[in-house]
């Protein structure tokens, strides 16, 4: 929907500047709807990233044969699908920029140290589960859903 009122748009501006100018005026119209991400969305992609690692290496301890670690595994998990959660109720649903920010975050963290990227998931966890406390059942539910989801996939032979 949101797509074919944009088109709509940028034909509608192509005819309002002219023959001659109509792709450079669509194109500076396209620009400007793709603004720059937020600090909420970097924010959001940063955290999500951090947690992702975390994830995953829990998930292999809980593999290697350390049981104990599941319940840590899905509270990181559900942290990560909070913050999912609410960029979406917050309306960033385009995917395609969400995961190019994600990737974005994900090189970014790569030169930080281990100490760094620790504190930075223990941050973003606490985040995390903050926002779970705040928000209502349906965003928790939700969030416990995406996280068996994932956990099952993580764990998987």
């Amino acid at each position: 929907m949101m797509k074919r009122t944009r088109m709509k748009l940028l034909v509608l501006l192509g005819g309002l500047c002219g023959f001659g100018l109509a792709s450079l005026c669509a194109a500076t119209f396209a620009a400007s709807i793709a603004a720059a991400p937020s600090e909420r969305e970097l924010h959001s992609a940063m955290c999500v990233a951090a947690l992702d690692v975390n994830t995953v290496d829990l998930a292999a301890q809980v593999k290697a044969g350390n049981p104990g670690l599941r319940p840590r595994l899905m509270a990181r998990l559900e942290a990560g699908a909070a913050f999912v959660g609410t960029a979406y109720l917050q309306g960033d649903r385009d995917e395609a920029r969400s995961l190019a920010l994600l990737k974005a975050a994900t090189d970014e963290q790569k030169a930080l140290t281990d100490a760094e990227l620790s504190a930075r998931q223990l941050a973003c966890a606490a985040e995390g589960a903050h926002l779970l406390a705040e928000t209502n059942f349906i965003l928790r539910a939700g969030a416990s859903h995406l996280a068996e989801r994932r956990m099952k996939k993580l764990l998987a032979p």
